[in-house]
């Protein structure tokens, strides 16, 4: 039997949080970090070109964080620039607007480690999503997840993904060989870099999954990039994210046509009926709205359509 010298120390967990003008919430997001139960931690800031008070406010926690400095480049160059100073054999993302239980990445650390035989490389966790108006639901019914377990694999995350959002970097833990292997955040988006990495990851094989919400989002907050995005604008980043992937000779091979194919058509009709309601009267566009939702319901209840496959460990 190992004695404790003998065993394999803990992995190093890096923690990567990006921020820009955050100092009404940048505080809440450190302090969730630093109060995690899972110790052997490193904290890594990048401050994207914050004009307010945000970068003295990141002085006062000292050598208990790393602070990174860069010129306003937007979220993902931020995350890079994170990731590329880190030397953990995991990485994790947190906003700064958001924050963590405290038992969230000792819940993920041991789950990666106990699923490593399965092929996990990346584990998501569950959300509290909190609206500006105080409602609530969490990230996994959002996305329509709803395992049977409370931890376990989940063997078709790419499927899914491909057919929806999942709440993402606030909830991931994956390890650095996987994310090398797939690329980093691409640092010409300033809107679904996450999704477009989350789906790259989700290609390459099953996930771990935690059922609890371990993450609490915090809604309507000014200066987010995702709140003033438009309904279009999501719709055609979403709909560029997928014709990329067709396109690369990388991942082309390993996405199920069938499933793109419908969903950039009810992308591309989505778009449609958003640009006709911007020239229709009031009645008109509010019977297109009630078609698209139809539409948009049918589509994902049909059998066609993948649900969560997953099993407990």
């Amino acid at each position: 039997m190992n004695t404790a010298s003998e065993q394999s120390p803990a992995p190093l967990v890096s923690v990567i949080i990006p921020v820009y003008n955050r100092a009404g919430t940048i505080q809440r997001a450190v302090a969730s970090v630093l109060a995690q139960t899972y110790r052997r931690i490193e904290v890594i800031v990048v401050d994207d070109g914050s004009t307010d008070s945000t970068v003295k406010q990141l002085e006062s926690y000292g050598n208990r964080i790393r602070l990174i400095r860069q010129m306003n480049s937007g979220p993902g160059k931020a995350r890079n620039v994170g990731i590329r100073a880190t030397t953990g054999e995991i990485i994790c993302f947190l906003d700064s607007d958001d924050a963590w239980l405290p038992e969230k990445l000792e819940h993920q650390v041991r789950l990666l480690e106990r699923t490593s035989a399965h092929g996990v490389q990346c584990c998501v966790c569950n959300a509290r999503m909190i609206a500006a108006d105080g409602s609530e639901k969490t990230s996994f019914a959002i996305a329509g997840l709803s395992p049977e377990a409370s931890q376990g694999v989940w063997t078709n995350p790419g499927e899914v993904l491909l057919t929806r959002f999942l709440f993402f970097n606030q909830t991931v833990a994956v390890r650095r060989g996987l994310l090398n292997q797939v690329g980093l955040f691409n640092e010409n988006f300033r809107l679904l870099e996450d999704y477009d990495l989350a789906l790259r990851l989700a290609l390459t094989g099953p996930w771990a999954y935690i059922a609890e919400p371990l993450v609490i989002w915090h809604g309507g907050v000014d200066n987010s990039l995702s709140r003033g995005a438009t309904e279009p604008e999501v719709i055609l980043r979403t709909d560029e994210i997928l014709a990329e992937l067709q396109s690369s000779p990388r991942w082309s091979a390993r996405l199920p046509s069938g499933l793109v194919r419908r969903r950039r058509k009810l992308l591309q009709r989505h778009l449609r009926v958003q640009n006709f309601c911007q020239r229709a009267p009031v009645w008109l566009g509010r019977c297109a709205r009630f078609y698209l939702r139809v539409q948009k319901w049918l589509y994902y209840h049909q059998p066609l359509c993948p649900r969560m496959d997953a099993y407990g460990v």
